[in-house]
């Protein structure tokens, strides 16, 4: 019987050999030395979409003073100043105002809106957007194509520019251009027929 138990010992340990050879050998996880951080002395600044157009956009005035109060026109003309329309009018005027509006009288009607100057520097003068402007809706027969064509002028500005004469220009990028003085027309100044 201890012969028996022998082999039986012997066959155990021969299966366990055995068993340990056809075993999958363990994966081994290689083992990543860790680096060190160097710290710098700076921080790395944060990128914001508002810190992006803080450098790349000019920062816009709020108001230009020189545009304050009600300006007469005096000429209007298309096509790059080759197509005048009309001179002279008192009864086509405009308004800047600090809060952003603009209003006046068209030759027939009154029309209000807002502008905004976007700080550019232009050829031509500084940046001004006009919103779409509302207005009355009077019809006046031998003023009505003249006044067409100041609130679609006004309308598409894309600059303005107040020269040492006191004359406000407002263009648009077709040329078309708007010009105004600050003192009112006397009686006698206004050619009959205008």
């Amino acid at each position: 019987m201890k012969r028996y138990s022998v082999a039986l010992i012997v066959l155990l340990i021969a299966l366990s050999l055995m068993a340990g050879c056809t075993s999958q050998p363990e994966e081994r996880i290689p083992v990543v030395e860790q680096t060190e951080t160097i710290a710098t002395t700076e921080p790395v600044p944060e990128i914001t979409e508002e810190k992006v157009a803080e450098k790349t956009l000019p920062k816009a005035p709020a108001f230009d003073p020189s545009l304050s109060g009600t300006w007469y026109l005096k000429l209007m003309s298309e096509q790059n100043g080759t197509a005048q329309v009309q001179t002279i009018s008192p009864d086509i005027t405009v308004v800047f105002e600090e809060s952003g509006n603009i209003s006046g009288n068209s030759g027939c009607n009154s029309y209000s809106g807002m502008f905004t100057l976007t700080g550019a520097e232009l050829p031509e003068g500084k940046g001004i957007t006009i919103s779409p402007l509302i207005s009355t809706r009077m019809y006046c027969e031998d003023k009505n194509e003249t006044e067409k064509t100041y609130i679609q002028i006004l309308q598409m500005a894309t600059s303005y520019l107040v020269n040492v004469n006191e004359e406000l220009s407002i263009m648009d990028d077709a040329g078309n251009t708007l010009v105004y003085q600050k003192v009112p027309y006397s009686e006698t100044a206004v050619p009959q027929g205008s």
